[in-house]
């Protein structure tokens, strides 16, 4: 297949470069397949030098995770229809990921929220990966971006996921495409990481370094520290 272009995007100072750095250096670790890594962001302060920047021109105008809306607009400085691959900085890449990458798919792939069916607030698409042709659905971006404060006050209390649900009639999961590979951390590993799973989402605390040293508490369960994080969590 042809080249992926890998994106990821950084805004803001939650997540400092060392995220960046750490994410492109695992996806090298874990996959033979051609790419090309990029990062959207409004400081590329400490990023690797081999990673693309992308700034973000918007940032100043939308809140938090709405400069995600942004992978969809037609400006992205990728081929037209080659494959982007997007994934969130609070990811943990633990194995071979040549199946996700290269997956070759009509419709867009996204995650089903870890808590659909399970919290009253979850909805349906999660967008922390992501997988589809470049300007398959930049209406995406140029319908939000005509009038960004109304579409941010329609999807509240949700979010960007909400956006991409209610503007892509049709997609697909990866955990249905790749069933006990892509996992939550709270979800799922809490004994552990299972056998099989190759990405691991974080949403909320713990981040990544805070799981592998410190104890969690949250909602319904407790955990302990997860030092085989520190294995998969470096440069």
């Amino acid at each position: 297949m042809s080249l992926v272009h890998v994106v990821c995007l950084k805004w803001g100072n939650k997540y400092g470069p060392e995220y960046v750095n750490r994410l492109y250096a695992a996806i090298k670790r874990n996959t033979t397949v051609k790419f090309r890594f990029y990062c959207l962001t409004d400081d590329r302060t400490g990023i690797n030098h081999d990673i693309q920047i992308v700034p973000l021109n918007y940032a100043n105008q939308l809140d938090s995770w709405w400069n995600k809306i942004s992978l969809f607009s037609a400006d992205l400085p990728i081929p037209i229809a080659q494959k982007i691959f997007y994934i969130d900085l609070d990811t943990l890449i633990v194995g071979n990921i040549d199946d996700l990458i290269s997956h070759q798919e009509t419709d867009i792939v996204v995650l089903k929220d870890f808590y659909h069916g399970i919290a009253q607030s979850a909805g349906t698409v999660a967008s922390g990966l992501m997988s589809w042709n470049h300007r398959q659905y930049k209406h995406v971006w140029s319908e939000f971006i005509k009038n960004p404060k109304a579409a941010m006050k329609q999807a509240h209390p949700h979010g960007d996921q909400w956006w991409v649900e209610k503007n892509i009639a049709r997609h697909r999961f990866w955990q249905d495409l790749y069933p006990g590979q892509v996992v939550s951390f709270k979800m799922h590993c809490r004994t552990g990481l299972p056998p099989g799973a190759r990405i691991v989402c974080y949403h909320g605390r713990p981040s990544i370094p805070e799981s592998a040293t410190q104890h969690t508490k949250d909602w319904k369960f407790k955990m302990g520290p997860q030092p085989w994080v520190l294995d998969h969590w470096k440069d």
